[in-house]
């Protein structure tokens, strides 16, 4: 009975050590892997209108094609601010309820102001109220 109970306590401790290097080395590669750069990147495009109809529409389908990658959102300009890091964010319309927010990467121009096209270049995050784009370019 004996015996039994070291093996087991063997294989336990042995499956722990192997659960937690593997975690270890997963950990290890995520924390390092470089960004992406997303001014060089091929990006996909889309109008700020055509983009926030996507999510209206079917959430789960716009987050299929736009999730994660890397897009190139045209549109009119309604609102630029600071967030509380003190990044510029800009605001384009997109529809009646809702918006494409992007928080740029960087020292925006000065004469970015509502009401002016512009072209952005960000990672979608996903859907709010509003679509979310982070590390934006102009």
């Amino acid at each position: 009975m004996e015996k039994k109970r070291k093996k087991l306590i063997t294989w336990v401790l042995l499956s722990v050590l192997v659960i937690l290097g593997t975690g270890g080395i997963v950990g290890y590669k995520m924390y390092t892997k470089p960004h992406r750069n997303v001014s060089q990147a091929k990006s996909l495009q889309v109008t700020a209108a055509g983009l926030v109809a996507a999510y209206e529409n079917n959430e789960a389908n716009a987050n299929s094609m736009y999730l994660d990658k890397i897009l190139e959102v045209t549109g009119e300009i309604n609102e630029v601010t600071k967030n509380q890091k003190g990044e510029t964010v800009i605001t384009l319309k997109g529809g009646d309820m809702s918006g494409v927010i992007c928080t740029l990467e960087g020292i925006a121009s000065p004469d970015i102001k509502p009401g002016s096209s512009v072209v952005i270049k960000g990672i979608c995050t996903g859907f709010l109220t509003d679509v979310v784009l982070v590390r934006c370019v102009l």
